[in-house]
C-alpha cells in the first residue's frame, strides 16, 4: 500500500465514503416503494382470518428500511466497504459503452417484439443478441442454445406451470 493511500485523512476520506450513502438511498427508496405498493393490494373477505397477501410485501419493505438504517449507521460510524480486487477483470479499462448501449437497445427492442412475434422467437433473438454482443465465438452453438433455452422455458411455463406466454400476433 502506498504512503499516500495509507495516510489519506480528512475531507478526501469523508468524500470517498459518501458514495456509499447511494446504496442507503436505494434501499430506503425501494423499501418505501414496496410498502406503498403493498397498501394497494386488495384482500378478499376469505383472507380476513388468515394472513393476507399484504403480509410478505410489508415484511420485505420493512426489512429493506431496517437494513438501510443499519447501513447508514455503520457508514456514519466509519465503516467502509472493501474494494474488490476485480478477480480477473482489468480495472484499467473503462466501460465499453458501445456494448452496453447495444444491450440496452436489444432488451428494449425485444420487449416490444414479444407481443408481435411471441415469447419463443423474441427470447431466441434476445439470447442470440446478448451472446454475440458479449463476444460469443461459436456461431452454431450460440444459435442452438438461443433457440433451445427460450423454447424450453416456454414449454415449462405453458405446459408445466400453466402460465401462458404469448405466441405472437394472431
Amino acid at each position: 500500500m502506498s504512503t499516500a493511500t495509507a495516510t489519506t485523512t480528512g475531507p478526501a476520506r469523508q468524500r470517498a465514503g459518501l458514495s456509499e450513502f447511494g446504496v442507503v438511498g436505494l434501499l430506503a427508496g425501494l423499501g418505501a416503494l414496496v410498502i406503498v405498493e403493498a397498501g394497494t393490494i386488495h384482500e378478499s373477505l376469505a383472507s380476513a382470518r388468515t394472513l393476507g397477501p399484504k403480509v410478505v410485501p410489508y415484511f420485505v419493505g420493512g426489512m429493506l428500511l431496517v437494513v438501510a438504517v443499519l447501513l447508514a449507521v455503520d457508514i456514519l460510524r466509519g465503516g467502509r466497504g472493501e474494494q474488490e480486487a476485480g478477480e480477473d477483470i482489468d480495472l484499467s479499462h473503462g466501460t465499453d459503452w458501445l456494448t452496453l448501449g447495444g444491450l440496452v437497445v436489444l432488451v428494449a427492442g425485444v420487449g416490444q417484439l414479444i407481443p408481435l412475434i411471441g415469447f419463443p422467437a423474441s427470447g431466441a433473438l434476445l439470447f442470440f443478441g446478448v451472446v454475440r454482443l458479449l463476444g460469443g465465438r461459436r456461431l452454431w452453438l450460440d444459435l442452438l442454445v438461443s433457440i433451445v433455452v427460450p423454447l424450453l422455458a416456454f414449454l415449462l411455463f405453458t405446459e408445466v406451470l400453466g402460465i401462458y406466454l404469448p405466441m405472437g400476433a394472431e
